[in-house]
Parts: C-alpha cells; sequence; structure tokens
C-alpha cells in the first residue's frame, strides 16, 4: 500500500512540474488581425451578441490549453476586454446590473488593453459603467462608438 502512495505522490509531483509551462495569459495583441481577436474571445466568453472587434488580455490560473495533464487547482481568473458592436445590443450587456458613476471605478486598464492599436478604439461622448457586485463584474460603455469594456474577475 506504501508503495502505491508512493507512486501516486510521484505521478502528481511530475505531473505538477509538466504543467509549470502552462500559459496562463491570452493576450489579443499576439493576434494581427479583428477576425482572430473575435473569434478567439468567442471562445473564451458569452457573448451576449455578434461583435467586430475585440481586444483583451484574459488571466486564468488554470491556463488556456487543453493539454493539462494533471488535475486543475481553484478557479480564478480575471478578464478584461474590448469589443465593438452594434449600440442597438449595448443593453443587453448590462442586464440585471446597477449603474454606477464613472468615478467609483477605476479604468487605467481599459487603456492598456487598447495601447496597441489605440486607433481602432476612439471613445467619444458619455462614459456609462454597471456593475455586478455580488459576481464581480464592471462594464463600460460608450453608447455613441457601440464599445463595451468589460472586466470579469473570479477568485
Amino acid at each position: 500500500m506504501k508503495t502505491f502512495y508512493l507512486t501516486f505522490i510521484a505521478a502528481l509531483l511530475f505531473s505538477s512540474c509538466s504543467d509549470s509551462k502552462i500559459n496562463t495569459l491570452l493576450d489579443s495583441d499576439d493576434f494581427d488581425s479583428a477576425k482572430d481577436r473575435v473569434d478567439e474571445l468567442k471562445k473564451r466568453i458569452h457573448s451576449k451578441s455578434e461583435f467586430k472587434n475585440a481586444e483583451f488580455e484574459l488571466f486564468s490560473v488554470n491556463g488556456f490549453s487543453n493539454s493539462r495533464t494533471s488535475v486543475p487547482g481553484g478557479s480564478s481568473w480575471d478578464y478584461k476586454f474590448v469589443i465593438k458592436t452594434s449600440p442597438d445590443y449595448l443593453d443587453k450587456w448590462t442586464a440585471g446590473m446597477v449603474k454606477l458613476e464613472s468615478s467609483e471605478i477605476d479604468m487605467t486598464w481599459t487603456i492598456k488593453i487598447t495601447e496597441k492599436r489605440k486607433d481602432e478604439w476612439p471613445t467619444s461622448g458619455r462614459t456609462e459603467c454597471y456593475a455586478n457586485k455580488e459576481k464581480n463584474v464592471i462594464v463600460i460603455l460608450y453608447r455613441d462608438d457601440g464599445l463595451i469594456f468589460k472586466r470579469v474577475i473570479q477568485n
């Protein structure tokens, strides 16, 4: 029985070592075309509508590969993204959320994720901010531009 436990522990240690190179960050900076960015983000989020451009910085402690050989750890992630969609779809992204004043939200991350292709993400008009504090979700809208910035944190 001791041999079984030692073998089991060794297998767990070996598999954790082999998982040490799991990519825990997925960044839109690594995708050149808007189509590629949109396709990749659609694989990772529950989309409330169609969208034609995206930037994102997604962190998941369990990584983004299906090649994991060990048992995944706890779920912890920080998803930050912006999408360009039709202004008609914006309210679908804020359903069930509470409107906040923009002064209540740290929006520095919105600048960082659009930094590489700033010219594709011009913002004009008034900012609208929404939150679902129970689920740790923030949505920032630019209605006139059809832009949705969203951040979801799970600890």
